[in-house]
């Protein structure tokens, strides 16, 4: 296949899937078996070879892993309504009605069901910002003025233009978000019942920011609604749209010198702020609030922990959840990195702007069609989506030290190196929650790479700043199944139809993108964590497509969508847990997601050893200890200190091991095809950091330089 049309095959393949994945409904996960085994291989590229189909043996059983929306309606759009029995409230049922600022929201029920064990009112499509259209693209978002009209909020508004996908329900006028909150319990004041049935209460909230690595995504791919109505105590949860691609993020020069930079995380902000300043109404506590994200969500929430350390405002939330994603992830560049400015030249060029005044480009682009922007968009997006080096990202909208001229924006939102920001201790204290899935590069990775070149090939692409040393460092890190064939390789086996060195890949992008950030969040904020500012850090370990666990398998347990699990008594199990955990965490004032001591769930060890007999046992819920870093408080080695994890322990009084995270689904294969013995696995154990986990994140910290700021080690590492 010729490498243009096998790029805008990869790059379709990859919004394709996040964007189905949002709408399985109605159907149990085997409906969708054989739509969803011609959509996942597109989201894989190849490197020097052709896009390849996994077999019938590894054929996904799901469609997608994101799992569903809150409703049985297929598709959002700005004028549909849900029709459905399941989702429709009885025509008896008082229509739940808000008032704010901006005018009154009246809303539906979601009733009762095999999806929801508890009816949940939903306001959808409710905006927080104007249109970011017309004169307004390309700009910070705005708030929107006051009313006093009545709207309906049956339906979810428009979602933000993403992957060159444009119709009906998608528009500029963008900027929505949907509230969930548990049915008959908040009254016209905004006010929820407490114990004694007076209704003086207000309930803990959780905000979700979608991921989509910045150019594709939308709220709704997380089922919030399944979240609130199974949590065991009564809570409010949001999700919203933002802008994404070169509508959201277009660094170059130009746009820092015009302050336009991150406008996808502006956008993120005036959400925060319309939460502060509006749930009330829907009987949110604003002085409880927990922003949780996924992917590119959770970076945001990384650069949300870092900027309001330094902001004059106060931050608009208190806790934080960070799922496969941290601020250090990836590559975090100045926005005239190199790279940035020859994605932004060839965006101009696509859209016909090439040639433009400097000073008239942003004025030219905001008269050209919406098409014309996203089609540019696609086009550059679909070019660099193959080697993972994605245009359209957060940038540095800080200072550049080293640049002879300075343009900063008001109040960056970053302000300076991710890195540099941890080690001058430049973030919240808030308590956490993070952690990543054992497989995270399974659906970025070239799927036929075969040879030890192909490895490392794909890494110089990656990280042009890596030397010959460090590759060679890397390579020995990581030995080859090739080279060293031995039977104790862990990168020996791949699925069929698979290059040889898909594992090798796997486990050092995993560890380099997601895996290693992840810990380094954990242990900076752990550093000075206390009793009250606590971190807990995860692993999920059930397997799919592939027999491995994969970059957002972990959703369906998170919010406990039955539309997954039904059918998967293990998964569900895991569910349990896992939904459990994030919910009391989300629910406690202090973070807290241990579940009460009484509780159980059903464990099957034999099961998840592999005798697959079935057998399934009552167990004590376990007690997920507080993450204490066994790594040195500050680099450059990041040397792991037996004695200083010993003092930690008893400093904290906590009890809890260094290192010590809680493993979800270890030995579950029910999501996994092809399999006869379906094994149930173990919901949660506590596990601790192994020595190689520990190596390899100690190998890529020593490198975090190479991927921010001008990504030159040597230049930056003194900033």
């Amino acid at each position: 296949m010729p490498r243009p049309l096998r790029r805008l095959v990869l790059a379709s393949g990859f919004a394709l899937l996040l964007l189905f994945g949002l709408y399985v409904n109605l159907y149990q996960d085997g409906n969708y078996q054989s739509l969803r085994a011609s959509l996942l291989p597109l989201a894989k590229g190849s490197y020097g070879g052709s896009v390849t189909q996994p077999d019938s043996a590894s054929a996904p059983e799901d469609l997608g892993p994101l799992g569903s929306i809150d409703t049985d309606i297929t598709v959002p759009t700005d004028t549909a309504t849900p029709t459905t029995l399941e989702t429709m409230a009885k025509p008896t049922a008082p229509a739940p009605t808000v008032t704010i600022r901006q005018g009154t929201y009246v809303g539906t029920t979601l009733l009762a069901s095999t999806r929801y064990p508890k009816a949940v009112e939903a306001f959808r499509g409710v905006p927080y910002g104007q249109d970011t259209g017309g004169e307004n693209r390309f700009r910070p978002p705005k708030p929107v003025p006051p009313s006093t009209e009545t709207f309906d909020a049956l339906a979810f508004g428009p979602v933000c233009p993403s992957d060159g996908v444009l119709g009906k329900g998608v528009g500029e006028d963008c900027l929505n978000l949907n509230v969930y909150r548990p049915a008959g319990l908040v009254n016209r004041e905004g006010y929820a019942k407490e114990g004694n049935g007076t209704q003086k209460a207000r309930l803990p909230v959780v905000v979700y920011i979608h991921g989509g690595g910045f150019n594709v995504g939308r709220g709704i791919e997380r089922n919030m609604a399944s979240f609130v109505a199974w949590a065991e105590a009564p809570i409010v949860a949001v999700n919203f749209n933002y802008r994404v691609g070169a509508l959201g993020f277009l660094p170059s020069a130009v746009t820092a010198r015009e302050g336009l930079l991150n406008l996808g995380l502006r956008d993120q902000q005036l959400l925060l702020e319309w939460v502060r300043d509006n749930i009330e109404a829907f009987g949110g506590d604003p002085g409880n609030v927990t922003i949780m994200g996924l992917s590119a969500g959770a970076h945001s929430v990384g650069h949300h922990i870092m900027h309001y350390a330094r902001s004059s405002s106060p931050a608009p939330f208190h806790k934080a959840i960070l799922e496969s994603g941290a601020t250090t992830a990836r590559a975090v560049f100045y926005p005239t990195h190199p790279r940035h400015l020859v994605q932004f030249r060839e965006f101009l060029i696509a859209a016909g702007a090439d040639g433009i005044p400097e000073s008239q480009i942003f004025s030219h682009l905001r008269t050209l069609p919406l098409e014309t922007i996203v089609t540019a968009s696609k086009a550059v997006w679909d070019k660099y989506v193959e080697h993972v080096t994605w245009p359209f990202q957060p940038v540095i909208d800080g200072p550049n030290p080293l640049a002879n001229s300075s343009h900063t924006q008001p109040d960056p939102i970053i302000p300076t190196l991710p890195i540099t920001s941890w080690l001058n201790g430049s973030h919240l204290h808030i308590p956490i929650l993070t952690g990543y899935n054992t497989n995270e590069g399974t659906m970025f990775i070239p799927p036929k790479a075969d040879t030890s070149s192909d490895f490392r090939s794909f890494f110089q692409s990656l990280i042009p700043s890596m030397t010959e040393a460090d590759l060679d460092r890397l390579e020995a890190l990581y030995p080859d199944p090739l080279t060293s064939p031995a039977d104790n390789n862990p990168y020996k086996s791949v699925p069929r139809g698979m290059g040889r060195q898909w594992a090798r890949l796997d486990a050092a992008y995993s560890h380099y993108a997601y895996i290693c950030p992840v810990l380094q969040t954990a242990h900076f904020m752990s550093k000075n964590s206390s009793k009250k500012d606590r971190v807990y850090v995860y692993r999920y370990a059930a397997t799919s497509t592939w027999g491995t666990a994969n970059h957002v398998d972990e959703v369906p347990a998170v919010v406990y969508d039955m539309n997954v699990l039904r059918g998967k008594p293990g998964l569900e199990q895991v569910a349990k847990a896992m939904h459990g955990m994030w919910a009391r965490f989300v629910a406690s004032p202090v973070g807290d997601p241990n579940p009460n001591p009484t509780s159980t769930f059903d464990s099957d060890s034999d099961s998840a050893s592999g005798e697959g007999n079935g057998r399934s046992k009552k167990a004590a819920a376990v007690e997920w200890p507080v993450f204490l870093s066994p790594f040195s408080d500050d680099g450059p080695t990041w040397s792991a200190s037996p004695a200083d994890r010993r003092n930690r322990r008893v400093a904290d009084g906590s009890g809890s091991g260094s290192g010590s995270i809680m493993v979800f689904g270890e030995g579950n294969n029910e999501r996994e095809p092809g399999k006869l013995i379906k094994n149930r696995g173990i919901p949660a154990q506590v596990q601790e950091l192994s020595e190689f986990e520990k190596e390899a994140c100690r190998f890529w910290w020593e490198r975090v330089w190479l991927s921010q700021g001008l990504g030159n080690a040597h230049r930056t590492a003194k900033l």
